[in-house]
């Protein structure tokens, strides 16, 4: 359980290096209110709160924290509002509708880069890894396998490569947003076997809840998304998963907790309190404990309405790739949702999924200029103070101090061969060396610089 006591003395600091003017002086607990959990209702500027969501097992801690009451320990009344896209999420956060919102990793990047130019930020990560790539019963009897029946993505790329290649009209391959980080990883799993993403496939948006109908409906070839929807299809045996997200990018961010920048400004000691809640959340949602009890408040109409038997799978790590075989192609992978922490080779006892590493940012914007999304073709100059705006660290770091968790002495993380499919390093530190790595990019044969 977090140390609230800790939490008192930290939730007032750093609001004048932020640009706070106002509840500069602001406790967020109170002794005399330990009867409500500690907590001082009054000086909260905004307790009552909108908070907007997908349907999707990212969304367990904003879920959890509803149903378990996290939100109202920290003073907070929260409704939660569900949509079916993410653009209609976001649209609500840049209109004030919502107050806060569950988003893809890169919607807060696009909006202040992209055309929007809409000062969306991250608060902090929801969760890493969790999404898969699931492909028609179409290409299982064209030959092609699951990932986990090959010895490496070598083994695997030249008959998927062929598959893709040897149709007559472009593969259909569904995401819920052409800007999630699912898009990104789908983008950087296809050019890994030299596929082009923008020419030798078809890439189409639809809801995360309709692609198992598209694909069973043959209007599409295969869909990445985030679980629980790929293990809908396995289950239905209408299709079967070839990789996980995990295996593109090991501990990838995926959602994120995303707000306005004037909100946290206006609201500085809500935001915390928000933060704290949803950080319990994430903890108690990686306990095996408690899997089931989660799954079960999941399945729910208002939330996945979906069975159990279809969400407990990827919280719980036995995941299935296939059922045509269903023990052969049933794996035990902890990993392969992180809300706060579980034991993985590639993550450090204090490796927090929570934490926003500034490298995580970096690698993104990468990819943005790799496929041109952005209107400079070149690797910005003054690329750390615009991320640091919309990826500020600080409201993380108050919060986390205050809850007694480590944080990383650096902000940029380095990631090494094993962390891609591709086998290819990342040194955030380097991101014009970086781009210019890649054969495969929109702008090809131009040599990206820094503008």
């Amino acid at each position: 359980m977090i140390k609230r006591r800790n939490f008192i003395k930290y939730t007032s600091l750093g609001l004048t290096g932020l640009g706070f003017t106002a509840c500069t002086n602001i406790n967020l607990f109170s002794p005399k209110n330990k009867q409500k959990n500690g907590l001082d209702i009054n000086s909260l500027e905004k307790p009552n709160l909108i908070l907007g969501f997908v349907p999707n097992g990212d969304a367990a801690p904003l879920i959890i924290a509803q149903e378990k009451g996290f939100f109202e320990r920290y003073g907070l009344t929260v409704t939660l509002k569900r949509s079916d896209s993410w653009e209609a999420v976001e649209k609500d956060l840049l209109e004030w509708r919502s107050d806060a919102a569950q988003l893809p990793y890169s919607f807060p990047m696009m909006a202040q880069l992209g055309q929007k130019k809409a000062p969306l930020i991250s608060l902090m990560n929801l969760n890493l890894n969790g999404s898969a790539i699931t492909l028609t019963q179409k290409a299982w009897e064209a030959g092609i396998r699951p990932s986990v029946d090959y010895f490496n993505f070598t083994d695997f790329e030249g008959g998927m490569r062929n598959y893709l290649r040897n149709r007559s009209k472009l593969p259909i391959f569904a995401l819920d947003s052409n800007f999630s980080m699912d898009a990104y990883l789908t983008r950087y799993w296809l050019s890994a076997m030299g596929i082009m993403p923008d020419s030798e496939v078809e890439l189409v948006e639809f809801p995360a809840s309709q692609m198992g109908y598209k694909l069973q409906a043959g209007l599409i070839d295969a869909y990445s998304v985030s679980a629980p929807w790929n293990q809908q299809s396995v289950l239905n045996k209408t299709g079967f998963v070839t990789h996980i997200s995990r295996d593109i990018w090991q501990g990838h961010p995926n959602k994120i907790l995303a707000t306005m920048d004037g909100w946290t400004r206006k609201n500085p000691t809500t935001t915390r309190a928000l933060m704290a809640a949803l950080i319990e959340a994430c903890q108690y949602c990686d306990q095996p404990s408690n899997y089931a009890e989660i799954s079960q408040i999941l399945a729910k109409p208002n939330y996945l309405n979906l069975k159990e038997t279809i969400i407990e799978p990827s919280l719980a790590g036995n995941y299935s790739y296939s059922s045509e075989i269903f023990d052969k192609y049933q794996k035990n992978i902890p990993d392969f949702t992180i809300f706060n922490h579980r034991d993985a080779a590639y993550l450090k006892d204090n490796d927090n999924a929570n934490y926003p590493w500034r490298s995580h940012a970096v690698w993104l914007l990468t990819q943005m200029i790799r496929w041109h999304q952005l209107d400079s073709s070149d690797y910005p100059k003054e690329a750390d103070k615009l991320l640091d705006k919309i990826y500020p660290v600080t409201f993380y770091e108050e919060v986390a101090k205050g809850l007694n968790i480590t944080i990383p002495s650096n902000k940029m993380k380095q990631e090494s061969t094993t962390a891609f499919i591709d086998g290819r390093s990342f040194d955030p530190s380097q991101p014009v060396a970086y781009l210019n790595q890649f054969s495969l990019r929109a702008s090809r044969p131009q040599i990206f610089g820094f503008v």
